[in-house]
């Protein structure tokens, strides 16, 4: 068929070379939804999957060899990753869930892990890439380890992300605290690993990147006890089921130093 026209439309000076136009649809934004893909869930066919936390997305050979033959002694054979560094095991009977739950959660690999846990994100960092400026995945274990200690009962979904440079892999921006490695000069005049950071960030109809709050720069040492004094503020002050970027929208630069 020739472009253009119908076939065998005759004169092709008589077919129309005009410019298609196209309608933009405006499509609203959703929103907000939190699916980690952590714990237990139905699948459409019936059957389950079941999503784990590991250390900031940190998973060695041997730990994907147990999982993979966990999996398979207890009927699936497929495992996936998600966006936000965790496992899923997918295909899993009913009669098998729990079981294989209990199993995971002995190689370190919880269902039902902390807030802190479940929502941590952590590039590769100093340790592996040439262009980062910081270690990303030891800090992060560190300080959610410090979290969970510091604040045992913090329920409210909350994610934390770290960076080791500029290039934001761990997408420090749509995170309700993003953090950046930078080197920090010290009161003392030293330099020191630490970071940059950004608050409230998201993606919904409700939120927009992170907020940069003037002259918060954190120490990798001072690192833990910024953000628990930040969360234990967030807690006193929040207004029923108000989120931690609505509350940082709210909030004035004091408050979140």
């Amino acid at each position: 068929m020739p472009i253009g026209g119908r076939s065998g439309s005759g004169n092709p000076s008589r077919r129309s070379t005009s410019t298609p136009r196209f309608r933009t649809v405006r499509r609203p934004r959703r929103p907000p939804t939190h699916a980690a893909h952590v714990g237990a869930h139905r699948q459409k066919d019936g059957l389950n999957y079941l999503g784990l936390a590991p250390r900031v997305g940190r998973r060695a050979g041997t730990l994907l060899t147990q999982v993979a033959e966990l999996a398979e002694a207890h009927g699936s054979r497929r495992v996936r990753t998600s966006i936000e560094q965790n496992l899923i095991v997918l295909d899993i009977p009913d009669d098998q869930l729990d079981s294989l739950s209990t199993a995971l959660d002995t190689v370190d690999l919880p269902s039902r892990p902390s807030t802190f846990r479940r929502q941590t994100m952590a590039c590769t960092g100093i340790e592996f890439y040439k262009l980062a400026i910081v270690n990303t995945k030891d800090r992060a274990m560190t300080v959610v380890e410090e979290l969970e200690r510091r604040l045992p009962n913090f329920d409210t979904w909350f994610t934390l992300n770290f960076n080791g440079c500029p290039n934001s892999c761990a997408r420090i921006q749509t995170a309700d605290i993003g953090l950046r490695g930078q080197i920090v000069t010290t009161v003392d005049g030293d330099q020191v690993e630490g970071f940059n950071v950004q608050l409230g960030g998201g993606l919904t109809a409700q939120t927009d990147f992170g907020r940069k709050t003037r002259g918060v720069k954190v120490t990798a040492t001072e690192l833990p006890d910024y953000l628990e004094r930040v969360l234990r503020r967030f807690q006193d002050t929040r207004q029923p089921d108000e989120s931690f970027s609505a509350w940082v929208a709210r909030s004035d630069d004091t408050t979140l130093t």
